[in-house]
């Protein structure tokens, strides 16, 4: 049968492993990265050590005997190599946030035109905001840098010696033309930047490259694999999830996502209200709602509380949504979708002398899916209705997120056989890539599979969504 490698570069940790052209996941691992400077960087060369060591386990338990490397990785990173293909700089990831000057810029003086061409507005966690900052306040980074790459991107070059991206990382740039699928050269020269500096960019199903002899010496692949260029994780994760345009995805994890898709151009009926990107699926377009501090808010909870995580959870199965629960708004690194305000604005409201700390475990998981609950409806409000929601991560893990979550959104409720969303969505591409599926769509339908979650909408839920829409409205910076 044959078998391909997925790699997933993620913002704390990096997943290797082996699937089969009918989505069976074997020989998983991982290993978490060390941060380097700052939470918001880590070093690009620690990325590709990390992914040798984890390719050098997987190919010895293999027998070397893949087909192909498919990829996928964090998006919105500031990662400049020079000449050599060496990077200028750690990577800034996409929780650097700051480019607020330059994203507010960009915003004054082409607003309309992000929206139009690009499907997002800036934010500061964008690509391009943050390489404007580069050349205003280190433009010898700027000058010494040849490419910016993305994580995946940076891997398959260490790979294969070629620099490429393809449109759903580039999307997360901003300056891409989503008509066209391709860098907006005058724009980038009205900007006083090179868009030479931007990789090519190529189909997400694509072959970039073969391992060269020197990779393969490092990771245990034979010379001449193919390597698919696969896309970003969000789109990993939609592929992987079965989101199609009757599913939507909900994700719990350092971030809180919301993920649909739509025809091309459907985008221009949400973009500023919902994040736009291109997708895997050529014949779709990519939707993102979310909160930036999803599973990290609850995180920081826990360690407030000195709770282990365990704990933390058992407590939030225990506390029970009520009329008179305390409401917890999450936004304790900004807002996110829809507001798209990323100014840090958490705060409780309700608290009162009787509550407990398993009320307020509960509240504050419930908390940080009502976003993702009121970017779902208005995705409904401004598009269709969708039948189906997919739980991953945190929310299909957790006894008590996936009981909240099942009681909170009202479509029929699944969870998936294989909880890695991303590697599998990069697997449907590997296999789409070397010719087992004739598109994406028919990988999907091959290797997704998922089983209902036999739960209701409850009405407590319901009301208590309502007072945490009133709470956010009130609560101002």
């Amino acid at each position: 049968m044959t078998k391909i490698i997925t790699i997933d570069i993620g913002t704390s940790r990096v997943k290797c492993a082996l699937f089969d052209e009918k989505g069976t996941m074997s020989g998983l691992e991982s290993l978490r990265l060390k941060r380097t400077e700052s939470p918001d960087t880590q070093d690009a060369d620690e990325w590709f050590a990390v992914v040798c060591k984890l390719l050098q386990t997987v190919t010895s338990r293999s027998g070397n005997d893949v087909e192909a490397v498919a990829l996928t990785g964090n998006m919105h990173a500031l990662l400049g190599v020079d000449v050599v293909g060496k990077p200028v700089a750690p990577a800034r990831l996409w929780s650097d946030n700051h480019a607020q000057r330059e994203s507010d810029e960009l915003n004054d003086h082409f607003g309309k035109m992000l929206l139009e061409k690009y499907g997002n507005s800036s934010i500061p966690v964008f690509t391009l905001p943050k390489i404007l900052q580069m050349k205003r306040e280190e433009p010898e980074l700027y000058l010494r840098s040849v490419k910016f790459l993305q994580s995946k991107e940076f891997i398959a070059y260490r790979l294969t010696g070629e620099m490429v991206t393809e449109p759903t990382d580039a999307s997360g740039v901003l300056g891409m033309d989503l008509s066209t699928l391709q860098w907006d050269g005058a724009f980038f020269q009205e900007l006083g930047l090179d868009v030479e500096k931007m990789p090519r960019i190529i189909p997400s199903s694509s072959i970039c490259g073969r391992v060269t002899p020197k990779a393969a010496s490092m990771t245990g692949l034979k010379a001449g694999t193919p390597v698919v260029i696969g896309c970003g994780d969000l789109a990993s994760a939609a592929l992987g999830s079965g989101v199609d345009d009757e599913t939507i995805s909900l994700t719990l994890g350092t971030a809180g996502q919301l993920l649909a898709t739509g025809a091309p151009g459907d985008g221009k009926k949400i973009a500023g209200r919902l994040f736009v990107f291109a997708h895997a699926d050529p014949t779709r377009e990519l939707y993102l709602g979310s909160v930036p501090a999803g599973g990290f808010a609850l995180e920081w909870f826990a360690n407030l509380h000195q709770l282990p995580m365990e704990q933390f959870f058992r407590m939030a199965e225990q506390g029970g949504i009520h009329e008179n629960s305390p409401v917890f708004l999450p936004y304790i690194l900004g807002r996110g979708a829809p507001s798209m305000d990323y100014r840090p604005a958490g705060a409780w409201c309700g608290l009162n002398a009787t509550n407990t700390l398993p009320e307020l475990c509960t509240a504050a998981v419930f908390g940080v899916l009502c976003p993702l609950r009121q970017c779902a409806d208005l995705l409904e409000e401004l598009t269709w209705k969708r039948k189906n929601v997919i739980l991953q991560a945190l929310a299909c893990r957790e006894a008590s997120v996936r009981h909240c979550a099942s009681a909170l959104f009202p479509q029929q409720k699944f969870i998936p056989e294989n909880s890695e969303a991303s590697l599998q969505g990069a697997a449907m591409l590997g296999f789409t890539g070397i010719g087992a599926y004739s598109d994406v769509r028919a990988a999907l339908k091959a290797m997704v599979r998922a089983r209902s979650v036999d739960a209701s909408h409850e009405t407590t839920f319901e009301q208590a969504y309502n007072r945490f829409l009133k709470c956010a409205e009130n609560v101002r910076i």
